[in-house]
């Protein structure tokens, strides 16, 4: 039986979509690790590991509290301090997080390497130990046409990651945006009814979603019949308090019930008691019944919300959040907005649209259809364990 070691970074986005294929090792009998630089022990026990079996980690270092809340907004809109934000993450972290992979790839003894691709020290560590790594992006990123331009585009070409790999002795791998590519295999969590187009050099699996509960389900109460309508600017870049309060107003007399996703918001935020704050949603449970999301454009719930055929409002932020709302408004399948700016009926026009039964819910069906056809979590578990036998 093969055993797979899954390479994560720790946030909420990167780690989601990683579960279902993992599920379905796991279910097939194949032996299942995880590595982060953080702890994952709990999100792993709410998902139905055994955390004690499955993590080889990190032990008791969270993810840091700077980076989510006020503070971390206020530093993805300062160019500079994103800029070197970025650098950090995907670069300057690397020649620790190879010492410790090191170690855990010897003691694991892996067949293969399943990483996100902004790991860049799972590529370098497969490379030295001769194995095998594929690539699952929490992003849109190998998918994004050279032909586009933005702010990470610029950020990541300017990043030294030729001379980090040679540094290695290592090949100097290919990147797209901030994803370095697999020689082996690169996987996407979408499809072309999104894209337009095929991509050579990624399976396009559909949806990532979990194949059993995940655990982050949580009630949230006062839901009524009304159409739902969930806003949820991540686990991480929630502090946005101008965009909550537009959509709030933009809401009031219209015939959705809203519920709103605020992170340490919702403490002590002002709503109409018809308003539902949750510090955190069950977004997977909320997007089974939702008409629309607003989001900031991250990756996971652009997924999430179109594997469920849910059309969407993107109110992109930072990173690669203006190529994912590109995508969507491109499909047809949502509008991209900026919330920071937009005024009241500009914002109750949209959410009217898509709430109702037009395109942008006929293109997000379409889309859902399309991720379900492709086979997800199963299907790139079938291309690890397909890598692994040639």
């Amino acid at each position: 039986m093969t055993r797979a070691l899954f390479v994560v970074l720790a946030e909420k986005g990167h780690v989601h979509p990683f579960i279902g294929p993992a599920q379905e090792l796991a279910r097939r009998g194949h032996t299942v690790g995880f590595y982060s630089p953080c702890d994952l022990r709990e999100p792993l026990t709410r998902a139905g590991f055994a955390p004690e079996r499955v993590f080889v980690g990190a032990s008791g270092a969270p993810p840091p509290e700077a980076n989510r809340g006020a503070e971390f907004a206020a530093l993805v809109a300062d160019p500079e301090r994103l800029r070197a934000w970025i650098a950090a993450m995907l670069v300057d972290t690397v020649p620790a997080e190879v010492e410790q992979l090191t170690r855990v790839v010897g003691e694991f003894r892996p067949d293969v390497i399943v990483a996100d691709p902004m790991a860049y020290a799972a590529p370098i560590v497969a490379a030295r130990a001769n194995l095998p790594w594929a690539g699952l992006s929490t992003s849109l990123n190998p998918v994004v046409p050279d032909s586009w331009h933005s702010e990470l585009v610029a950020t990541t070409s300017a990043l030294p990651r030729a001379e980090l790999f040679a540094g290695y002795g290592v090949p100097v791998p290919r990147f797209r945006v901030s994803d370095c590519l697999s020689p082996w295999l690169n996987v996407a969590w979408t499809t072309p009814a999104l894209l337009g187009r095929e991509v050579a050099d990624v399976l396009l699996a559909g949806g990532s979603l979990p194949i059993a509960a995940r655990g982050d389900e949580v009630e949230v109460p006062g839901l009524d019949p009304r159409p739902l309508v969930l806003m949820a600017l991540g686990s991480q870049i929630w502090h946005q308090p101008r965009m909550f309060e537009v959509v709030i107003a933009a809401s009031r007399g219209q015939p959705w019930q809203l519920v709103l996703a605020m992170g340490e918001l919702a403490r002590t935020f002002a709503a109409p008691p018809d308003v539902q704050l949750v510090a955190y949603a069950p977004q997977l449970a909320l997007l089974s019944r939702a008409r629309a999301l607003v989001s900031h454009g991250g990756a996971n719930s652009v997924m999430e919300a179109l594997a469920h055929g849910v059309p969407l409002l993107i109110a992109p932020i930072c990173n690669d959040q203006p190529h994912n709302a590109r995508f969507v408004a491109e499909a047809g399948a949502g509008v991209a907005c900026d919330l920071a700016r937009a005024d009241v009926d500009e914002v109750r026009r949209h959410l009217a649209a898509l709430c109702g039964d037009g395109a942008p819910r006929q293109q997000a069906r379409r889309i859902a259809d399309s991720y379900y056809a492709a086979g997800g979590a199963r299907a790139a578990a079938e291309a690890v364990l397909a890598l692994c036998r040639t």
